[in-house]
């Protein structure tokens, strides 16, 4: 198993019933809307000079794309490779919190206007509970 650190790991708060359909193992999947600007930079793969990576497999070169582009269903660009999802109920100093691995990710278009524009989702693949910490 690798080590969680800060750069394999995303940290995001939850409601108590999502955290508790995780740990029993109902829930599979932890979504997340993907806007341009903070939830974009926390989600999405950077290069050097702060461009978001394309997809390679699903997009084209030398072409432009944005956050909100549908491009015939396939999001352009790659996520962060997070290995790990700590989770948190709300943001009391006294909480549950727990490590998930992640087993990967697909991303889903919301809202497609004229087949051009989606709002997109995040959807993390739920693997393995390493960690629970009840309050």
């Amino acid at each position: 198993m690798e080590t969680p650190t800060k750069e394999n790991t995303l940290y995001l708060p939850i409601k108590q019933v999502y955290f508790d359909q995780i740990i029993a193992g109902t829930k599979k999947e932890e979504y997340r809307e993907i806007k341009e600007g903070i939830t974009a930079n926390r989600y999405l793969l950077k290069d050097r000079n702060g461009k978001y990576v394309l997809n390679p497999d699903v997009t084209q070169p030398n072409k432009e794309y944005f956050i909100d582009d549908y491009n015939n269903g396939n999001f352009p660009f790659l996520p962060k490779p997070y290995k790990y999802l700590y989770i948190a109920v709300g943001y009391a100093k006294e909480r549950d919190t727990a490590l998930v691995e992640v087993d990967g990710y697909r991303f889903i278009p919301n809202m497609i206007r004229a087949d051009l524009y989606a709002f997109w989702q995040i959807a993390f693949h739920l693997g393995k509970i390493i960690e629970v910490h009840r309050k």
